[in-house]
């Protein structure tokens, strides 16, 4: 038999329970995040490294991480011709970090991988809106070894948007960072031999690229399928002088390139700061905004659970009242959780406006490379592999071969 006092006890047990369980749900919707400028520090190099021990890097432009599905494009905050001058403007960042470490030979921003090179590093843009940078990295030398499959993400300081403090660093310098010191450090598990074991093998790959009859048999694969060296041309071997000669070429085309690029990277800076600024807001503001309504819309649900049950257990008109106005509070409670759920609406329209507002100044930008005015979208990729033609035609005509089209991958 249910006493009248088990019946109390069940009722405040039970509202007591739902107003345990609505607190728990209403903390975790309350996110605190602590945030640093650059945290992390890019390791300089302590003495001068040998020039034989020197690696070319080339940095591949990034994929821009355009999902396939449009829809899915405004609720991840991807606009695409954004991600499309970010896929730019990233890889020449990392440049520029790694070079002022002094630990590497040149480093150039290259539309595709190059056998030129014996470090190629290429990535994805997953995440960017100002608050967070997510990066997928992938780094491979020139044997085939893997340095590097790693993804990066950092969340920027309210500082580094501050007029007031005028930071030089990029707001995501910590990432780029990370990356250069995560190189530095694949680096350094090599030995000297396996450095210039790469350097050799790089020389090799672009000469066997022009001219495959004459210098495959120069490589071999090990038994986990990188690249060795399997005998050396000699010292004096006319052949691979001219490929010498075309490979130096080849750099100077990635120096028109990488100013190209460089240009580029200064021309964006400002409109794509600004953009970063009031994205950085608006999406602080849009989330604020969704964990308010949904703070609001658990409390009244769980203030209308908790009026109802106490209204069945109570006997009392006073006990019926006080469960009546927990039911039209609960109500008024999700109802304003609901209208301001419709407030995020607002906030996405701003960023939409936002990167509408930065793809009109980015879009436009044409810079000079090598007397021709160009647009940067696709013209500097179309350049690259009209020059590398160039090259197949200079091989040809001073060797007297014909060579099959380059392919368009380097490796």
């Amino acid at each position: 038999m249910i006493t009248r006092t088990d019946t109390l006890i069940r009722s405040r047990w039970t509202t007591g329970f739902i107003l345990l369980l609505a607190s728990f749900l209403l903390s975790a919707c309350v996110s605190e995040k602590v945030r640093v400028v650059n945290k992390t520090q890019a390791l300089q190099a302590q003495e001068e490294i040998p020039e034989s021990l020197l690696l070319d890097v080339g940095i591949r432009v990034f994929d821009p991480g355009i999902p396939e599905d449009e829809s899915s494009w405004e609720k991840e905050n991807v606009y695409p011709a954004v991600r499309r001058a970010e896929s730019r403007y990233v890889p020449y960042t990392l440049k520029d970090t790694m070079q002022r470490t002094a630990q590497w030979g040149s480093i150039w921003v290259v539309p595709r991988d190059s056998n030129a090179v014996d470090v190629s590093v290429s990535g994805e843009v997953l995440v960017s809106d100002g608050e967070t940078l997510a990066l997928r990295v992938h780094v491979v030398d020139s044997t085939g070894r893997l340095w590097l499959e790693k993804e990066y993400s950092g969340a920027a300081s309210k500082y580094s948007y501050n007029d007031e403090l005028k930071l030089a660093l990029d707001p995501f310098q910590n990432i780029y960072n990370q990356i250069a010191n995560d190189m530095v450090g694949a680096r350094q598990r090599l030995s000297d031999k396996d450095i210039e074991s790469i350097r050799t093998v790089s020389s090799l790959k672009f000469a066997t690229e022009f001219s495959p009859d004459a210098f495959e048999t120069y490589l071999a694969r090990d038994r986990k399928g990188n690249l060795t060296v399997n005998r050396l041309p000699a010292p004096d071997d006319p052949m691979m002088g001219r490929m010498f000669q075309i490979r130096d070429r080849e750099y100077m085309l990635f120096d028109v390139l990488d100013e190209h690029y460089g240009n580029f990277h200064q021309s964006m800076d400002g409109p794509y700061e600004n953009w970063r600024k009031y994205s950085y807001e608006e999406t602080i503001a849009r989330r604020e905004v969704a964990e308010s309504a949904t703070r609001r819309k658990l409390l009244g649900a769980a203030a209308i659970i908790g009026g109802l049950i106490a209204s069945q257990n109570s006997n009392s008109s006073a006990a019926s009242t006080v469960s009546t106005a927990a039911v039209l509070g609960g109500i008024a409670a999700f109802k304003s959780g609901m209208d301001r759920a419709a407030e995020t609406r607002i906030h996405e329209d701003a960023l939409k406006e936002l990167a509408t507002s930065l793809e009109a100044e980015v879009k436009p930008m044409v810079v000079e490379v090598e007397g021709n005015t160009v647009e940067l979208t696709g013209s500097a990729e179309a350049q690259y592999e009209e020059w590398r033609q160039i090259l197949q035609q200079i091989y040809e005509a001073e060797t007297g071969f014909t060579l099959p089209p380059i392919s368009d991958e380097g490796g």
